[in-house]
Protein backbone atom coordinates (compact mmCIF):
# COMPACT_ATOMS: atom_id res chain seq x y z
CA UNK A 1 0.00 0.00 0.00
CA UNK A 2 1.33 3.45 -0.91
CA UNK A 3 1.60 5.70 2.11
CA UNK A 4 0.03 9.14 1.61
CA UNK A 5 1.52 12.31 3.03
CA UNK A 6 -1.88 13.88 3.66
CA UNK A 7 -3.02 12.84 7.13
CA UNK A 8 -5.40 15.75 7.71
CA UNK A 9 -8.69 14.66 9.25
CA UNK A 10 -9.78 17.93 10.90
CA UNK A 11 -10.62 21.44 9.73
CA UNK A 12 -10.24 24.64 11.70
CA UNK A 13 -13.69 25.78 10.66
CA UNK A 14 -15.19 22.75 12.42
CA UNK A 15 -13.66 23.60 15.80
CA UNK A 16 -16.07 24.27 18.64
CA UNK A 17 -16.01 24.45 22.41
CA UNK A 18 -16.25 20.93 23.85
CA UNK A 19 -16.81 20.18 27.53
CA UNK A 20 -15.42 17.01 29.11
CA UNK A 21 -18.93 15.82 29.92
CA UNK A 22 -20.02 16.14 26.30
CA UNK A 23 -16.82 14.63 24.91
CA UNK A 24 -16.86 11.54 27.10
CA UNK A 25 -20.60 10.99 26.67
CA UNK A 26 -20.90 11.65 22.95
CA UNK A 27 -17.51 11.33 21.23
CA UNK A 28 -15.46 8.94 23.34
CA UNK A 29 -17.61 5.79 22.88
CA UNK A 30 -17.15 5.85 19.11
CA UNK A 31 -13.42 6.53 19.37
CA UNK A 32 -12.98 3.71 21.89
CA UNK A 33 -14.87 1.29 19.67
CA UNK A 34 -12.70 2.18 16.66
CA UNK A 35 -9.28 2.89 18.16
CA UNK A 36 -9.47 1.63 21.74
CA UNK A 37 -7.46 -1.48 20.89
CA UNK A 38 -4.54 0.69 19.71
CA UNK A 39 -4.53 2.57 23.01
CA UNK A 40 -4.75 -0.66 25.01
CA UNK A 41 -1.87 -2.18 23.04
CA UNK A 42 0.25 0.91 23.63
CA UNK A 43 -0.56 1.01 27.35
CA UNK A 44 0.39 -2.64 27.76
CA UNK A 45 3.61 -2.37 25.73
CA UNK A 46 4.80 0.79 27.49
CA UNK A 47 3.46 -0.02 30.96
CA UNK A 48 1.43 3.20 30.94
CA UNK A 49 -0.65 4.16 33.97
CA UNK A 50 -4.28 5.24 33.71
CA UNK A 51 -4.90 8.93 32.99
CA UNK A 52 -7.00 11.06 35.34
CA UNK A 53 -8.12 14.42 33.96
CA UNK A 54 -9.33 17.03 36.43
CA UNK A 55 -11.30 19.89 34.91
CA UNK A 56 -12.91 22.54 37.09
CA UNK A 57 -13.66 20.29 40.04
CA UNK A 58 -14.67 17.15 38.13
CA UNK A 59 -12.49 14.15 37.24
CA UNK A 60 -12.50 11.45 34.58
CA UNK A 61 -10.14 8.46 34.41
CA UNK A 62 -9.11 6.58 31.25
CA UNK A 63 -8.04 2.98 31.93
CA UNK A 64 -7.21 -0.15 29.97
CA UNK A 65 -9.81 -2.90 30.24
CA UNK A 66 -8.83 -6.02 28.32
CA UNK A 67 -8.18 -5.10 24.72
CA UNK A 68 -9.76 -1.65 24.84
CA UNK A 69 -10.10 1.38 27.13
CA UNK A 70 -12.91 2.83 29.17
CA UNK A 71 -13.65 6.09 30.97
CA UNK A 72 -15.26 6.53 34.36
CA UNK A 73 -15.94 9.43 36.68
CA UNK A 74 -13.49 10.14 39.47
CA UNK A 75 -9.74 9.74 40.06
CA UNK A 76 -7.79 6.48 40.28
CA UNK A 77 -4.83 5.40 42.39
CA UNK A 78 -1.56 5.27 40.50
CA UNK A 79 -2.88 7.34 37.60
CA UNK A 80 -1.15 10.16 35.82
CA UNK A 81 -3.14 13.16 37.12
CA UNK A 82 -3.41 16.20 34.87
CA UNK A 83 -5.39 19.35 35.66
CA UNK A 84 -6.74 21.30 32.69
CA UNK A 85 -8.94 24.34 32.35
CA UNK A 86 -12.13 23.92 30.35
CA UNK A 87 -10.56 25.82 27.46
CA UNK A 88 -7.43 23.65 27.59
CA UNK A 89 -9.51 20.48 27.54
CA UNK A 90 -11.46 21.67 24.51
CA UNK A 91 -8.26 22.37 22.56
CA UNK A 92 -6.65 19.11 23.71
CA UNK A 93 -9.71 17.05 22.78
CA UNK A 94 -9.55 18.45 19.23
CA UNK A 95 -5.77 18.00 18.76
CA UNK A 96 -5.21 21.75 18.70
CA UNK A 97 -2.51 21.37 21.34
CA UNK A 98 -0.87 18.46 23.15
CA UNK A 99 0.30 17.96 26.71
CA UNK A 100 3.78 18.75 25.42
CA UNK A 101 2.50 21.99 23.90
CA UNK A 102 1.13 23.02 27.29
CA UNK A 103 4.43 22.01 28.90
CA UNK A 104 6.42 24.18 26.51
CA UNK A 105 4.09 27.06 27.39
CA UNK A 106 4.64 26.24 31.07
CA UNK A 107 0.86 25.88 31.36
CA UNK A 108 0.40 22.19 32.23
CA UNK A 109 -0.45 21.16 35.78
CA UNK A 110 0.90 17.66 36.45
CA UNK A 111 -0.57 16.76 39.85
CA UNK A 112 0.87 13.23 39.97
CA UNK A 113 3.09 11.30 37.58
CA UNK A 114 6.29 11.51 35.60
CA UNK A 115 7.26 13.33 32.40
CA UNK A 116 7.65 9.93 30.75
CA UNK A 117 3.97 9.21 31.47
CA UNK A 118 2.96 12.61 30.06
CA UNK A 119 4.86 11.84 26.85
CA UNK A 120 3.36 8.36 26.58
CA UNK A 121 -0.15 9.73 26.98
CA UNK A 122 0.47 12.29 24.25
CA UNK A 123 0.99 9.31 21.93
CA UNK A 124 -1.89 7.30 23.38
CA UNK A 125 -4.23 10.25 22.92
CA UNK A 126 -3.30 10.71 19.25
CA UNK A 127 -3.87 6.96 18.84
CA UNK A 128 -7.38 7.37 20.25
CA UNK A 129 -8.22 10.48 18.23
CA UNK A 130 -6.62 9.55 14.92
CA UNK A 131 -5.91 5.80 14.87
CA UNK A 132 -2.12 6.28 14.82
CA UNK A 133 -0.69 3.12 16.46
CA UNK A 134 1.80 3.62 19.27
CA UNK A 135 3.54 0.28 18.82
CA UNK A 136 3.75 -2.05 15.84
CA UNK A 137 6.49 -4.64 16.15
CA UNK A 138 5.55 -6.01 12.70
CA UNK A 139 6.49 -2.77 10.97
CA UNK A 140 8.58 -3.50 7.86
CA UNK A 141 10.47 -1.26 5.45
CA UNK A 142 10.16 -2.30 1.81
CA UNK A 143 11.04 -0.71 -1.51
CA UNK A 144 8.57 -0.46 -4.38
CA UNK A 145 9.30 -4.06 -5.36
CA UNK A 146 8.93 -5.55 -1.89
CA UNK A 147 12.66 -5.82 -1.17
CA UNK A 148 13.89 -4.77 2.31
CA UNK A 149 14.79 -1.09 2.29
CA UNK A 150 18.34 0.11 2.94
CA UNK A 151 17.61 2.75 5.60
CA UNK A 152 21.03 4.35 5.02
CA UNK A 153 20.40 4.89 1.30
CA UNK A 154 21.19 8.27 -0.28
CA UNK A 155 19.64 9.37 -3.56
CA UNK A 156 21.43 11.24 -6.35
CA UNK A 157 19.63 13.67 -8.71
CA UNK A 158 19.48 11.08 -11.49
CA UNK A 159 17.93 8.32 -9.34
CA UNK A 160 14.40 7.16 -10.13
CA UNK A 161 11.92 9.77 -8.80
CA UNK A 162 9.45 7.01 -7.94
CA UNK A 163 12.04 5.35 -5.69
CA UNK A 164 12.74 8.66 -3.95
CA UNK A 165 9.07 9.39 -3.33
CA UNK A 166 8.45 5.84 -2.08
CA UNK A 167 11.41 5.91 0.33
CA UNK A 168 10.14 9.15 1.88
CA UNK A 169 6.72 7.66 2.50
CA UNK A 170 8.07 4.34 3.74
CA UNK A 171 10.87 5.60 6.03
CA UNK A 172 9.75 9.16 6.78
CA UNK A 173 12.93 10.90 5.62
CA UNK A 174 15.43 11.25 2.77
CA UNK A 175 19.16 11.82 2.30
CA UNK A 176 19.66 13.45 -1.10
CA UNK A 177 23.29 13.43 -2.22
CA UNK A 178 24.89 16.07 -4.43
CA UNK A 179 21.82 18.10 -5.35
CA UNK A 180 23.31 21.57 -4.83
CA UNK A 181 26.56 23.32 -5.77
CA UNK A 182 28.91 23.56 -2.75
CA UNK A 183 30.21 26.90 -4.07
CA UNK A 184 26.71 28.36 -3.67
CA UNK A 185 26.59 27.08 -0.11
CA UNK A 186 29.90 28.75 0.70
CA UNK A 187 28.41 32.04 -0.49
CA UNK A 188 25.35 31.49 1.70
CA UNK A 189 27.59 30.81 4.70
CA UNK A 190 29.25 34.18 4.11
CA UNK A 191 25.78 35.74 3.80
CA UNK A 192 24.95 34.41 7.27
CA UNK A 193 28.02 36.08 8.74
CA UNK A 194 27.17 39.35 7.03
CA UNK A 195 23.54 39.19 8.12
CA UNK A 196 24.27 38.51 11.78
CA UNK A 197 24.84 42.17 12.81
CA UNK A 198 21.32 42.97 11.58
CA UNK A 199 19.83 40.74 14.31
CA UNK A 200 19.66 41.36 18.05
CA UNK A 201 18.33 39.45 21.01
CA UNK A 202 14.64 40.05 21.54
CA UNK A 203 14.03 41.29 18.00
CA UNK A 204 11.38 38.63 17.34
CA UNK A 205 13.25 37.23 14.35
CA UNK A 206 16.20 35.42 15.93
CA UNK A 207 16.80 32.76 18.57
CA UNK A 208 19.65 32.87 21.09
CA UNK A 209 21.43 30.37 23.34
CA UNK A 210 23.83 30.56 26.28
CA UNK A 211 27.31 29.10 25.88
CA UNK A 212 29.21 27.34 28.65
CA UNK A 213 31.28 30.48 29.27
CA UNK A 214 28.07 32.46 29.85
CA UNK A 215 28.12 34.31 26.53
CA UNK A 216 24.89 34.72 24.56
CA UNK A 217 25.01 33.52 20.97
CA UNK A 218 22.60 33.82 18.05
CA UNK A 219 21.61 30.36 16.81
CA UNK A 220 18.77 31.03 14.35
CA UNK A 221 18.10 33.75 11.77
CA UNK A 222 14.56 34.14 10.47
CA UNK A 223 13.71 36.31 7.44
CA UNK A 224 17.12 35.22 6.17
CA UNK A 225 16.20 35.07 2.48
CA UNK A 226 16.17 38.89 2.47
CA UNK A 227 19.91 38.79 3.23
CA UNK A 228 20.92 36.08 0.75
CA UNK A 229 20.31 36.38 -3.02
CA UNK A 230 21.96 32.98 -3.49
CA UNK A 231 19.44 31.35 -1.16
CA UNK A 232 16.58 33.04 -3.03
CA UNK A 233 17.99 31.80 -6.34
CA UNK A 234 18.15 28.20 -5.09
CA UNK A 235 14.59 28.24 -3.75
CA UNK A 236 13.23 29.66 -7.01
CA UNK A 237 15.47 27.64 -9.34
CA UNK A 238 14.89 24.54 -11.49
CA UNK A 239 16.61 22.07 -9.12
CA UNK A 240 14.31 23.08 -6.28
CA UNK A 241 11.24 22.90 -8.50
CA UNK A 242 12.20 19.40 -9.60
CA UNK A 243 12.83 18.34 -6.00
CA UNK A 244 9.44 19.65 -4.97
CA UNK A 245 7.69 17.71 -7.73
CA UNK A 246 9.57 14.49 -6.93
CA UNK A 247 8.85 14.46 -3.19
CA UNK A 248 5.22 15.42 -3.79
CA UNK A 249 4.56 12.16 -5.62
CA UNK A 250 0.79 11.74 -5.82
CA UNK A 251 0.21 14.34 -3.08
CA UNK A 252 -0.28 18.05 -3.73
CA UNK A 253 2.11 20.48 -2.04
CA UNK A 254 1.54 24.18 -1.53
CA UNK A 255 3.28 26.86 -3.57
CA UNK A 256 5.56 28.65 -1.11
CA UNK A 257 6.57 32.25 -1.94
CA UNK A 258 10.30 32.92 -1.68
CA UNK A 259 9.96 35.70 0.85
CA UNK A 260 9.71 36.43 4.57
CA UNK A 261 10.20 33.39 6.76
CA UNK A 262 10.38 30.87 3.95
CA UNK A 263 13.74 29.65 5.31
CA UNK A 264 15.73 29.82 8.55
CA UNK A 265 19.52 29.91 8.83
CA UNK A 266 20.99 28.16 11.86
CA UNK A 267 24.36 28.46 13.56
CA UNK A 268 25.35 25.35 15.52
CA UNK A 269 28.08 26.65 17.88
CA UNK A 270 30.26 24.63 20.19
CA UNK A 271 29.58 24.57 23.90
CA UNK A 272 25.89 25.43 24.13
CA UNK A 273 24.78 25.21 27.76
CA UNK A 274 21.10 26.15 27.36
CA UNK A 275 18.65 27.52 24.84
CA UNK A 276 16.93 26.45 21.60
CA UNK A 277 19.94 25.18 19.67
CA UNK A 278 20.28 21.40 19.37
CA UNK A 279 16.88 19.90 20.18
CA UNK A 280 16.60 16.25 21.23
CA UNK A 281 14.07 13.90 19.63
CA UNK A 282 10.76 15.55 18.77
CA UNK A 283 8.16 15.77 16.03
CA UNK A 284 7.29 19.01 14.30
CA UNK A 285 3.65 18.25 15.15
CA UNK A 286 4.42 17.39 18.77
CA UNK A 287 3.04 20.70 20.05
CA UNK A 288 -0.29 19.93 18.40
CA UNK A 289 -2.33 20.31 15.20
CA UNK A 290 -1.16 17.03 13.67
CA UNK A 291 -4.67 16.34 12.34
CA UNK A 292 -4.90 19.80 10.77
CA UNK A 293 -1.59 20.20 8.93
CA UNK A 294 0.38 16.94 8.61
CA UNK A 295 2.40 15.85 6.90
CA UNK A 296 4.51 18.87 6.09
CA UNK A 297 7.98 18.42 4.63
CA UNK A 298 11.07 19.99 6.18
CA UNK A 299 14.11 20.26 3.92
CA UNK A 300 17.54 20.77 5.42
CA UNK A 301 20.40 22.42 3.51
CA UNK A 302 23.71 21.72 5.32
CA UNK A 303 26.21 24.49 4.62
CA UNK A 304 28.95 22.56 6.39
CA UNK A 305 29.48 18.80 6.45
CA UNK A 306 27.77 16.69 9.11
CA UNK A 307 29.99 13.60 9.12
CA UNK A 308 28.41 12.07 12.22
CA UNK A 309 31.35 12.49 14.56
CA UNK A 310 30.57 16.22 14.70
CA UNK A 311 26.87 15.91 15.35
CA UNK A 312 24.03 16.33 12.89
CA UNK A 313 20.51 15.23 12.10
CA UNK A 314 19.22 11.86 13.34
CA UNK A 315 15.83 10.39 12.56
CA UNK A 316 13.74 7.49 13.84
CA UNK A 317 12.80 5.47 10.77
CA UNK A 318 9.09 4.74 10.51
CA UNK A 319 8.11 7.04 13.38
CA UNK A 320 5.60 8.76 11.10
CA UNK A 321 3.80 5.41 10.95
CA UNK A 322 4.12 4.49 14.64
CA UNK A 323 3.53 7.16 17.30
CA UNK A 324 6.52 6.36 19.47
CA UNK A 325 6.48 8.71 22.49
CA UNK A 326 9.16 11.37 22.42
CA UNK A 327 10.57 10.43 25.83
CA UNK A 328 10.83 6.79 24.73
CA UNK A 329 12.71 7.87 21.60
CA UNK A 330 15.22 9.65 23.82
CA UNK A 331 15.85 6.60 26.00
CA UNK A 332 14.77 3.25 24.49
CA UNK A 333 13.60 3.66 20.88
CA UNK A 334 11.94 0.59 19.42
CA UNK A 335 12.41 1.67 15.81
CA UNK A 336 15.73 2.15 13.96
CA UNK A 337 17.64 5.39 14.60
CA UNK A 338 19.50 6.64 11.51
CA UNK A 339 22.13 9.40 11.33
CA UNK A 340 22.00 11.44 8.11
CA UNK A 341 25.68 12.17 7.49
CA UNK A 342 25.36 14.89 4.87
CA UNK A 343 28.02 16.84 3.00
CA UNK A 344 27.79 20.37 1.64
CA UNK A 345 25.66 20.00 -1.50
CA UNK A 346 23.44 17.33 0.06
CA UNK A 347 19.88 17.80 1.29
CA UNK A 348 17.86 16.14 4.03
CA UNK A 349 14.09 15.78 4.06
CA UNK A 350 11.88 14.67 6.94
CA UNK A 351 8.14 14.60 7.50
CA UNK A 352 6.59 16.64 10.28
CA UNK A 353 5.46 13.38 11.93
CA UNK A 354 8.94 11.82 11.89
CA UNK A 355 10.90 11.86 15.13
CA UNK A 356 14.19 13.68 14.61
CA UNK A 357 16.90 15.40 16.61
CA UNK A 358 19.92 17.61 16.10
CA UNK A 359 22.95 16.39 18.01
CA UNK A 360 25.47 19.09 19.03
CA UNK A 361 28.76 19.68 17.24
CA UNK A 362 31.83 18.21 18.89
CA UNK A 363 34.86 19.93 17.38
CA UNK A 364 33.67 22.56 14.87
CA UNK A 365 30.68 24.89 14.41
CA UNK A 366 28.08 23.80 11.85
CA UNK A 367 25.73 25.85 9.73
CA UNK A 368 22.49 24.62 8.19
CA UNK A 369 19.27 26.04 6.75
CA UNK A 370 15.76 24.63 7.04
CA UNK A 371 12.68 25.35 4.99
CA UNK A 372 9.22 23.84 5.06
CA UNK A 373 6.79 22.84 2.32
CA UNK A 374 3.22 22.33 3.56
CA UNK A 375 0.44 20.43 1.86
CA UNK A 376 -1.79 22.43 -0.42
CA UNK A 377 -4.88 23.86 1.34
CA UNK A 378 -7.83 21.48 1.44
CA UNK A 379 -10.79 22.20 -0.77
CA UNK A 380 -13.11 24.68 0.91
CA UNK A 381 -10.65 25.55 3.68
CA UNK A 382 -10.99 29.05 5.06
CA UNK A 383 -8.88 31.15 7.42
CA UNK A 384 -5.24 30.84 8.46
CA UNK A 385 -3.56 27.43 8.67
CA UNK A 386 -1.72 28.04 11.95
CA UNK A 387 -3.10 29.18 15.29
CA UNK A 388 -1.73 28.74 18.80
CA UNK A 389 0.97 26.21 17.93
CA UNK A 390 2.52 28.47 15.32
CA UNK A 391 2.54 31.24 17.88
CA UNK A 392 4.25 28.97 20.43
CA UNK A 393 6.99 28.12 17.97
CA UNK A 394 7.54 31.78 17.06
CA UNK A 395 7.90 32.53 20.77
CA UNK A 396 10.39 29.73 21.44
CA UNK A 397 13.31 32.11 22.00
CA UNK A 398 11.29 34.14 24.52
CA UNK A 399 10.13 30.93 26.25
CA UNK A 400 13.70 29.64 26.61
CA UNK A 401 14.92 33.00 27.91
CA UNK A 402 12.10 33.12 30.45
CA UNK A 403 12.92 29.59 31.62
CA UNK A 404 16.56 30.58 32.16
CA UNK A 405 15.69 33.67 34.25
Amino acid sequence: MTYELDRRTRRDEDRRFITPAAFFAETFPGLAATHGHLVAEGMAALDAPPLTLEVEGAAWTLSRVGDTIEVRHGPADGALRIALTAEQFSDWAQNQITFNGFLVMRALQVLEGQIRDVSVWDSLWIALLEGWPVTDMRLAFRDRHGVPLDLAAAFAPDDDPADIAHFLREAGYLHLKGWLNPADLARISADMDRALPHYSEGDGKSWWATLKDGARCCVRLQDFVDHSPTTAAILSGPTWDRLRRIVAGQDVLAEVPVEGRVIEALFKPLGVASGPSDVSFHRDCHLGRHAYVCSRLTIGIPLTATPGDNGGLRVVAGSHRVAMPVEIAKTRPYLPVVALCAQAGDLTVHLSCTLHEATPPVFAERQVMYTEIPLAPRAGAVGPMDTSVGEIRDRMDDIHRAAAD
